[in-house]
């Protein structure tokens, strides 16, 4: 392991605390840890553990470091002691503060959430996997389920503290005689998109892996680790005197890059994940305690767990384990009630390339014939110059030549024809994946674009389809050709001379040991790689965005986003420069020059004591230089065929987005009288937008969130009277847009309804919605068309005189024709105007469009005294007769409101007028308040 960067070092017990009579934690000074790569949230470390029965060889186990703490160069190890013991357990059972041990520290990974973020997880394991659940608990959000389950033998086991987490339940299960109480305990439920994590015994592991799939978790879903086996031990041993670390036993460790979690002494595993967290719910026992030595079980005599007749504690607020269902002898446990299985994030990709899985198949099957035929005018120019050095006859080589000559056609045009046909099939895929995208984005809520950004959408249209084109035509060919090829010509070689065949294999080995070192040299840095990334792109738009007021107020060199640049160049330079000298090494090893030097070398050599004819040296020359760049290639080719693999999942997910629902009912079809109930007045019954008349709007009983475990608005009911403004106020995050977008439908209410005129928002197609309800945004959009087109957007047949008279309404008129072109000057161009002046054309917008239901987010928010009266004016002309919502930011704007309603934290707090709210204590006399102190400042 040194040779791949690993370190040793020595770490030193400063405290030991008995959790339970079966968990003991171990407080270890190791300043060594703390030298070179940081210690994430759940690394890990191989402790190397004396043999009892063995003194010259030594035991080793991974355990994950809890709690490190650079500034006293501490760490934690929790270890679970059981009987019979390994060499870890009776170490730590027997462990004082002042003894010492070897760690090693490589290849430690760390819990990483999965890039689509699962809708919960489902934590599975047993006591030696609580350290790994805490660190899992520890990290999740506060509004993420988390199901634990954990099994049991000991009464005292559920003494071990569980993380904290306000959203997680905890069950543990006596696994008693049964090995299948564990994967029983897991319910027959839709748990899709959820993400598993499951440690323990092996034998458990496996069956609830099998229970998950009954379940209907994808591979991609599910992060499993045996962490220990019942009746044997896991691990490897070394010679106490050993320096790099040789395998003497049976067992396994956690690889490289591994987020499982790393194993404990003989047999049990703690788990290694990251994070931080805080209250869990308890089933089936009770609220669990935190970390606190147990108390002896034994008043008259100190608790020593290392005694195998210790008494065992009750558990502390006894009550009954999780219920189990009837062991199911490997089959689905209950025939004829199948475990119900939803769809899937992490099956969009591949449910995308599904209709091309057999034709990407075949075409890789052909590749390999073709890449093999390619292979052969090679083999047969080996046999010319063989008979060439041989004194062969001039007809043999004239018939090698022209074989060779023509296998090479053929090859370079069943080479040409497979790319041409794979090209079709992607023409015809990607123009259907095209289609697709744009009809979903057609029917997608407006809700969905308002949350992303035009580079996201961009990507989806246009990006991911081209990185989708490259995995259908290219990928898999090139792929496929990088590796036939190389094996094929290795193989050839090994059957001329395995000794000088093996020895091209040298590079390559180079090439494996130094990435190795530089990838567990840069394990920390990458996390933060990604950030700097992120900070950057939001950084860079934020400057372009404000690049007036960043030049005004220019910092220099040392400041704003030129010092962001200059800090991330620091960054990378630190991480880079020293992997200067092995990336050197590494493109060196690779080149075909340096196979050509150990080629000639060593046939030189092979040559001059007789083991190899110059003849047999030819084939070497000729076909072993680039064999090993060809592998090298299929490496890197691969990583473009992981990104187009996660392209062909965001296009899946795309699709999969759900849409806005169709209308159920024809608009002129009669009101539901379970949806809305009160009597209308200016609209025709059972309409939308039949009559003249401003419409009655109604929330009824409506809750919504932008996700499934967290609602945002929970049971508004509201009615907004016909041609009366309604205000809503309320502090930031307190729901009104969110309340305001809902009846535009830019989301799906998530319970309850609202109605327009007596009719459901759902049962109204989009065009005649959007002819209703109209917005005025106070973020301003304008499209790079004339000002005329700009105004008649909603009605692009709008007549010169109707767009004019709807101009002077909005005040406007005046200053379009102070512009080059008047109405035909085209915005951006030759149309300059202010923010007030751009705000007044979209109430012009709104006034041609001609709702009778407006939405009005504050539209003078940020504009200056002189545009804000222009603008108050044109508001006050559009709102007449119009059933008006008002997304109050400033009070004063909306003191002559018909109605305030406050909302606070997703709820109605109060509701009123003016003066009637300031007239009783309660949140919108607070708000008023403290907007006064603010407007005397």
């Amino acid at each position: 392991m040194r040779t791949f960067g690993a370190r040793e070092v020595t770490v030193t017990v400063a405290s030991v605390t008995d959790v339970t009579p079966h968990y003991r934690r171990i407080v270890f000074d190791a300043p060594g840890l703390f030298d070179g790569q940081p210690i994430e949230p759940a690394s890990w470390v191989r402790l190397w553990a004396p043999n009892p029965d063995r003194p010259d060889r030594e035991h080793q186990r991974g355990y994950t470091l809890l709690d490190p703490d650079p500034e006293t160069g501490r760490v934690t190890i929790e270890f679970v002691l059981h009987t019979p013991a390994g060499p870890a357990s009776s170490w730590a059972a027997g462990a004082r503060p002042g003894d010492s041990l070897r760690v090693t520290r490589w290849s430690s990974g760390q819990f990483t959430a999965p890039d689509l973020a699962p809708d919960g997880y489902l934590l599975v394991g047993d006591p030696a996997s609580i350290p790994g659940i805490n660190a899992i608990l520890a990290a999740l959000p506060p509004d993420t389920p988390a199901e634990v389950v954990l099994e049991h033998t000991h009464d005292a086991d559920r003494l071990i503290p569980v993380a904290a987490h306000p959203n997680s339940t905890v069950r543990w299960v006596r696994r008693g005689g049964d090995p299948n109480a564990l994967a029983d305990a897991i319910p027959e439920r839709d748990w899709s998109n959820w993400y598993a994590w499951v440690t323990g015994e092996s034998g458990s592991v496996r069956r609830v892996r099998a229970r998950l799939k009954e379940c209907g978790f994808p591979r991609a879903d599910v992060k499993a680790q045996a962490y220990w086996m019942r009746g044997r031990a896991m691990g490897v041993d070394r010679d106490t005197a050993a320096e790099d670390g040789t395998v003497a036993g049976a067992g396994e460790v956690p690889g490289a890059g591994s987020v499982v979690g790393p194993r404990n002494g003989s047999g049990v595993d703690i788990g290694a994940v990251a994070g931080t967290g805080g209250g869990s719910t308890v089933e089936n026992g009770g609220v669990l305690p935190t970390a606190a030595p147990a108390p002896p079980a034994d008043p008259g005599r100190p608790f020593d767990p290392g005694r195998a007749d210790q008494p065992v504690l009750p558990a502390q607020r006894p009550g009954p384990d999780a219920p189990a269902r009837p062991a199911r002898g490997g089959t689905p446990t209950r025939p004829g009630r199948p475990v119900p299985v939803g769809r899937w994030r992490s099956r969009a990709g591949a449910e995308l390339l599904a209709p091309l899985r057999g034709r990407l198949i075949l075409a890789g099957v052909f590749q390999a014939a073709v890449s093999l035929l390619q292979l052969a005018p090679y083999l047969l120019l080996v046999e010319l110059c063989r008979r060439l050095l041989t004194d062969g006859t001039r007809a043999d080589v004239a018939g090698l030549g022209l074989a060779a000559l023509g296998l090479l056609g053929a090859g370079t045009t069943l080479a040409g024809v497979l790319v041409m046909a794979m090209h079709v099939v992607d023409a015809r895929f990607g123009y259907q994946v095209r289609v697709d995208v744009v009809r979903k984005l057609s029917r997608l809520p407006l809700g969905w674009f308002t949350d992303r950004s035009s580079g996201k959408i961009r990507q989806a249209v246009q990006d991911d389809a081209a990185n989708v084109h490259y995995l259908v035509t290219h990928a898999v060919l090139d792929v496929v050709a990088a590796l036939v090829t190389p094996v094929a010509v290795l193989g050839y070689l090994f059957t001329v001379d395995a000794r000088l065949a093996a020895l091209l294999l040298v590079p390559l080995v180079v090439f494996g040991v130094l990435t190795a070192r530089m990838v567990q040299g840069s394990a920390a840095v990458l996390p933060q790689l990604a950030r700097w990334s992120d900070r950057i792109s939001a950084e860079a738009v934020a400057y372009v965005d404000g690049l007036a007021v960043v030049r005004a107020y220019d910092a220099g060199v040392g400041g704003g986003f030129r010092a962001t640049l200059a800090e991330r160049a620091r960054f990378l330079d630190s991480w880079q420069r020293p992997l200067t000298g092995r990336k050197a090494l590494v493109d060196l090893v690779t080149r075909p020059v340096t196979s050509l030097l150990l080629i000639v070398v060593a046939g030189w050599a092979l040559i001059a004591g007789g083991a190899l004819t110059p003849v047999d040296l030819v084939p070497f020359l000729l076909l072993g230089v680039t064999f090993g760049a060809q592998l090298l290639a299929a490496a890197y080719g691969m990583a473009s065929v992981r990104e187009a693999l996660a392209a062909a999942r965001r296009i899946g997910l795309l699709l999969a987005e759900p849409e806005l629902t169709q209308p159920t009912a024809r608009p002129d079809a009669a009101p539901d009288p379970a949806r809305d109930t009160g009597p209308e007045t200016g609209a025709t019954p059972g309409t939308a937008t039949t009559g003249t008349g401003a419409p009655t709007v109604r929330f009824q009983d409506v809750s919504f969130g932008y996700s499934a475990s967290r609602d945002v608005l929970s049971g508004i009911t509201l009615d907004l009277a016909p041609g009366t403004m309604t205000a809503l106020v309320g502090p930031s995050g307190a729901g009104k847009s969110t309340l305001a977008a809902l009846l535009a439908r830019f989301h799906d209410v998530t319970s309850g309804s609202i109605t327009i005129g007596g009719v459901d928002v759902r049962d109204l197609p989009a065009a005649e919605l959007y002819r209703t309800v109209g917005f005025v945004f106070q973020d301003v959009a304008l499209v790079r068309a004339t000002v005329h087109e700009n105004i008649a957007l909603a009605r692009p047949g709008t007549s010169r005189a109707e767009v004019t008279d709807a101009a002077r309404a909005a005040h406007l008129h005046e200053r379009i024709l102070r512009l080059p072109r008047g109405y035909d000057s085209v915005v951006g161009e030759d149309a300059h105007l202010s923010g007030g002046e751009s705000q007044r054309l979209t109430i012009a917008r709104a006034l041609v469009a001609d709702p009778r239901v407006l939405v009005l987010d504050e539209a003078t928010a940020f504009a200056d005294p002189e545009s804000e009266h222009e603008v108050q004016r044109a508001l006050s002309t559009l709102a007449a007769d119009r059933t008006v919502l008002v997304i109050a930011h400033r009070l004063h704007t909306v003191t002559r409101a018909d109605a305030i309603v406050v909302l606070d934290g997703g709820r109605i707090a109060q509701r009123g007028t003016h003066p009637g709210l300031l007239a009783v204590p309660g949140l919108y006399r607070d708000l008023w308040t403290a907007t006064s102190l603010e407007t005397a400042r």
